[in-house]
């Protein structure tokens, strides 16, 4: 048995199973996993209206590390299929392949004309910034990187309408593998009409055959021992090492390991120091409003989801979830959801929104009319999309120093407040617990960087 102490997880996310799981499979028993909710699997779970079936927006299963493929494939025996991806973009009354700058063909050939000569002036400028220059923006690196057409037409559009915020207000340290260059001859080639539908790190992925993606979460707490369900943490006081909850239960701990939000964590510190509250309040995040429907008609011609970069639709996303696992919806039927950001700069007006929504879906041609409407249910993610602006890193590396040095440790997609995927979160909760076992990292992962999808 480890001599470490006693250990508190709160959260039974994937991040806080992972964590708990890896612990006791390190021979360490002392460990409590506590959650608010009354089942596990945080933002990873399906819910169920008569006979449709909705996630939590889009969760779509991206696998690359040895071992948790092995876990997977252990709990989780014939409940996944591989789904080849079918994304499309909808602008100019038409839907394109996804990603748009390497599928050009059927935009109008003015468009089509002026993204391909932005996308080779670029290419012409590559290398022409100072080693020695400032970091570019987000805003700036979509221009250095696909020219001023991809850029006007979809790159900054659609991302503004994702993250909420200006995009010269953002860094680009959130994106790794998710924002990936495309090589000239695939962009001509896109343009011309050899469509490349396979690009990006979620060409396909894993989802499950029935039950939605809340299957992943049942499997995982099935397997990681012993969580305490129903434990809102409401107090923490670092410097006695004690957990209270709001039912008046209360537990002490040697080490913390925390993925509630990072903001929602400090604001439940009683003795953050006025430096630590400074940097708290320079965290931003943009919101999810998501409208659910569960159609009884299906004119989505089979698309997994659309993205959608005009501003005169509400929405930034619409996906199928039936299309991807018929078991979601009716034969015939759909169940389809949209998604929206929304944030103190950007309030939401959830009534107007719906009608926009509604009206948004008639155009794009998904809706033919609200007759068909057998479900409806409005959804919302707080602090779904972390903002990366010129705070971020010396806010957050304030707050994680701080947090380090009285024994807790915040990890996971919205503890370590990046953005990130299931897999990754999957990844963080293992990372902490043998950061707290003193155990190396895995040698065979292969799992980099940070997507809800």
């Amino acid at each position: 048995m480890s001599e470490l102490g006693d250990v508190v997880v709160l959260g039974a996310g994937l991040t806080g199973m992972s964590a708990a799981y890896f612990l006791r499979k390190g021979g360490h028993d002392r460990v409590e996993l506590f959650e608010k909710e009354a089942s596990a699997g945080g933002l990873v779970r399906t819910l169920t209206f008569g006979d449709y079936q909705f996630d939590y927006t889009g969760h779509f299963l991206h696998l690359r590390d040895d071992e948790i493929k092995g876990l997977v494939e252990q709990w989780c025996p014939g409940d996944f299929e591989r789904v080849v991806r079918d994304a499309r973009i909808h602008s100019n009354g038409v839907f394109t392949h996804y990603p748009f700058q390497t599928n050009l063909h059927g935009q109008p050939l003015e468009v089509v004309k002026e993204c391909l000569l932005g996308y080779i002036a670029a290419r012409a400028r590559d290398g022409e910034r100072p080693a020695d220059a400032p970091a570019p923006t987000f805003e700036q690196w979509i221009l250095d990187g696909v020219g001023e057409g991809i850029a006007k037409h979809f790159m900054i559009p659609y991302n503004t309408k994702l993250w909420g915020v200006p995009l010269s207000t953002m860094t680009t340290d959130w994106m790794n593998r998710f924002m990936p260059q495309a090589p000239i001859d695939k962009v001509i080639s896109g343009a011309i009409g050899l469509t490349d539908d396979g690009a990006g790190y979620n060409a396909s992925f894993l989802y499950p055959r029935r039950g939605g993606i809340q299957t992943l979460s049942e499997r995982f707490a099935a397997h990681v021992g012993p969580i305490e369900l129903n434990r809102e943490a409401a107090r923490i006081d670092t410097r006695a090492r004690r957990v209270e909850f709001a039912d008046g239960h209360a537990a002490g701990y040697e080490r913390l390991i925390s993925t509630l939000p990072l903001t929602r964590l400090c604001d439940l510190v009683v003795d953050l120091p006025a430096e630590v509250r400074d940097a708290r309040a320079r965290l931003r995040s943009s919101s999810v409003w998501s409208l659910l429907l569960g159609l009884t008609a299906n004119h989505t011609e089979g698309r997994h989801w659309v993205y959608v970069p005009e501003e005169s639709y509400p929405f930034y996303r619409a996906g199928c979830f039936s299309n991807v696992s018929p078991s979601m919806a009716p034969p015939g039927h759909s169940a389809i959801w949209v998604e929206r950001s929304y944030n103190d700069d950007r309030p939401l007006d959830a009534d107007a929104i719906r009608d926009a929504t509604i009206d948004g879906l008639k155009r794009m041609g998904w809706l033919h009319d609200e007759s068909e409407i057998a479900v409806e249910q409005q959804l919302r993610i707080p602090e779904a999309y972390v903002v990366y602006d010129h705070n971020h890193a010396a806010a957050t590396a304030t707050i994680h120093a701080w947090l380090n040095a009285q024994g807790i440790l915040s990890t996971g997609r919205y503890g370590q407040w990046n953005y990130s995927s299931m897999e990754d979160a999957i990844i963080d909760g293992r990372r902490a617990a043998r950061e707290l076992l003193g155990v190396a990292a895995t040698p065979n992962s292969t799992a980099a960087g940070a997507d809800l999808k």
